[in-house]
Parts: C-alpha cells; sequence; structure tokens
C-alpha cells in the first residue's frame, strides 16, 4: 500500500472546458508552494494557484516531457518516486491504466536498495485509423535506468 504522505501528483493530462487534453510535458500539482516553486525551478514553467482541486491547491505546467526519478514504491499502476537530486522535497505520486503489469514489476526494489533509478516520459504516439485519420496520443512511459541504487 501506498504511503498517504506525499509531496504531490504527476499529472500527463488536464480538464479544460470539461474535456480531457493530454499534455505533452508533465502537470505537477501539490499542497505546497514551495513544492511548486521547486518544481518550476527544476523543470520549468510557471506556479499557478488552483482551487476546488482534490490534487493539491497549486499546479505547474512544466516545460519538461521527461524526468529522472528514483522509484521507491510500486502498487497497483501507481508509483511513488522523488526526483533525482531533489529527494529533500519529499515523495510524488503517478498512476496510469496505460502499464502492464509486466512493465510495473520491473520498476520493483532490486538489490540491497530501496530505488529504483527510471525515466518518466510522455511519448507522443502517432497511428493512423482506418479511414486515414492522423491520430496523435500521449503515452506515458516509465524507462529502467538502473536498479538497487
Amino acid at each position: 500500500m501506498l504511503r498517504k504522505e506525499h509531496a504531490g501528483y504527476f499529472h500527463s493530462s488536464r480538464a479544460t472546458n470539461g474535456r480531457t487534453e493530454a499534455l505533452d510535458a508533465w502537470r505537477v500539482t501539490t499542497d505546497s508552494q514551495n513544492v511548486a516553486q521547486v518544481m518550476a525551478r527544476q523543470l520549468g514553467g510557471d506556479v499557478h494557484g488552483i482551487e476546488n482541486s482534490p490534487d493539491g491547491r497549486w499546479e505547474v505546467l512544466t516545460e519538461s516531457p521527461a524526468v529522472e526519478i528514483l522509484v521507491s514504491e510500486v502498487a497497483d499502476g501507481v508509483i511513488a518516486f522523488t526526483l533525482l537530486g531533489e529527494a529533500g522535497i519529499g515523495a510524488f505520486l503517478f498512476s496510469s491504466d496505460m502499464w502492464n503489469p509486466e512493465e510495473i514489476s520491473r520498476m520493483s526494489v532490486v538489490g540491497d536498495s530501496d530505488f529504483a533509478r527510471c525515466e518518466l516520459r510522455l511519448m507522443p504516439i502517432e497511428f493512423k485509423t482506418r479511414t486515414g485519420l492522423t491520430i496523435l496520443y500521449i503515452l506515458p512511459s516509465i524507462e529502467l535506468l538502473a536498479s538497487g541504487v
């Protein structure tokens, strides 16, 4: 079970005018303005206040489609992680129903360490429908860079 204490959430989309909008760079939400400022400084973007959000009072629409992270916990398609070099601000959460169980199990802790170094990325994928329409889809992906860090 993932711990309830966390610095914030990473998102691959946002709601705009009642519709879900896929993003090509990470969106971070948090209850801490200080954490939001660190995210904006590290990943680019500006800090914005948000009202009535279940994910936090502050948001950063970053300029980064990829971040290096240290995964500390994995459960039911949700990962808990810290940003490489910014462990002091706390752990973040990200969930995706797009990952298969094998992909997530590779992120499990291996060796004597409690962490696996990974890259969390938003990958643009283009495909054509049967009618010839080109669709751009943004797929969240996670790549194991080193286990037992």
